[in-house]
């Protein structure tokens, strides 16, 4: 186990700063390989309704390539893998759950590597001054989008961190050197979050921020719902009051408008109606469209690319998948692993509404928003009846 919780580590942390994802590819296919090898010592998993449940999602996405416009063995050869890939890892990440230091060591690096790579971000931006003047990543990290929401999620982490060593020490252990790496690491990603010019990620994560905070100030789950729904409405009533009646408040919050979103997402939803609106077109249908002259290349909403993808099923699918984890983090409120989990969904959920395509994939975004929090729930429910935290052995409840 605590191999596959090195493994997690190291694979996440090679999103920062390898330079392409086939390179983190090699280390999820290690992963996969050492957890298939073991497969004895998680084969409880399967009498797990929730895990179930994820293993028919991922089943089913790749399947629907069985439909797709445009045929091709070896693509649909690769979103299998991909699937086998992504429940590895999220049965890695159920199996770091039991060891003591996964937690804590993931957050930490996250936002140690994630700084780094933030600080060689930021220096790149200046030193170039991009013409559109929005700061991409690194690597991988080569669109706007998905450096806005990697470096998120890793000021999170580095928050979570924090926010835990202060439980653990008290307030009079802030000023160790640790601390303050980690604290120089949550401003700089939050500088490379803002200087990438994604309104979506920026409101995001202040939502995803004020959700951590919360979750560690709140004694129950309840408590943290009501306060985290009433701070995601002030957030929307202060940005809509402030495009509607401050004056130069829409082109600093909207500086491309509404960047065609409504009509990508009608034009998507009526092909989805009229093609195959109960099990999609295909997740290799490529259906680039036009919006008032721009080419349009996906969905531009992970929800609505689920739908297109593997129709009302998928999208069913999903949803029940992320009903189904929520209620486990909730169920499990006061571990810090839950409630990193919530934050994290705190800030992906929404701000897949906006962007986000590919909910199967190679390792990347996808995973640290959406499947990483999966695999927290899984682990936090085998953690819970386990009598023996190192093996799968017995039936779950």
């Amino acid at each position: 186990m605590p191999v596959s919780a090195t493994l997690v580590v190291v694979a996440l942390a090679s999103i920062f700063v390898l330079p392409s994802q086939s390179a983190s590819s090699f280390i999820t296919y290690l992963l996969a390989i050492y957890c298939f090898c073991g497969v004895r010592s998680w084969r409880s998993l399967w009498f797990d309704p929730v895990f179930l449940l994820v293993a028919a999602l991922l089943a089913y996405i790749p399947l629907t390539s069985l439909w797709s416009a445009s045929w091709d063995g070896g693509e649909a050869a690769s979103q299998a893998v991909r699937s086998i890939l992504v429940l590895a890892f999220v049965v890695a990440v159920a199996e770091s759950l039991q060891v003591d230091w996964f937690r804590e060591r993931t957050t930490l690096i996250l936002a140690v590597v994630g700084g780094v790579a933030g600080v060689s971000a930021i220096y790149v931006f200046f030193a170039e001054s991009p013409q559109d003047g929005r700061l991409n990543g690194l690597g991988q990290l080569d669109t706007h989008v998905a450096a806005a929401f990697v470096y998120a999620v890793a000021a999170l982490g580095g928050t979570s961190w924090v926010l835990q060593r202060r439980e653990t020490l008290g307030t009079g252990r802030w000023g160790n050197a640790s601390v303050g790496v980690a604290v120089a690491c949550v401003v700089v990603l939050c500088i490379a979050v803002v200087l990438t010019g994604s309104r979506n990620a920026i409101a995001c994560l202040v939502l995803g921020w004020g959700c951590l905070w919360i979750a560690h100030r709140s004694a129950t789950g309840a408590h943290f719902l009501v306060c985290g729904a009433v701070l995601a409405v002030v957030l929307l009533v202060a940005l809509v009051v402030s495009i509607r009646f401050v004056p130069g408040a829409e082109a600093l919050i909207l500086p491309r408008g509404d960047s065609f979103r409504p009509g990508i997402w009608s034009d998507y939803a009526a092909r989805v109606l009229a093609e195959g609106p109960w099990f999609g077109l295909g997740v290799l249908t490529r259906d680039p469209i036009e919006v008032e002259g721009f080419p349009v290349l996906h969905q531009h909403g992970l929800f609505l690319a689920v739908a297109h993808q593997g129709g009302l099923l998928a999208l069913g699918l999903m949803l029940t998948v992320v009903g189904v984890v929520l209620r486990i983090l909730f169920a499990h409120y006061e571990e810090p692993e839950a409630k990193l989990g919530l934050a994290i969904w705190a800030m992906a959920l929404p701000g897949y509404l906006l962007d986000g395509h590919e909910l199967v994939d190679k390792i990347g975004w996808t995973w640290l928003m959406f499947w990483l929090p999966v695999g927290i729930a899984i682990g936090l429910r085998a953690r819970w009846v386990l009598d023996d935290a190192r093996r799968f052995g017995v039936w779950f409840r």
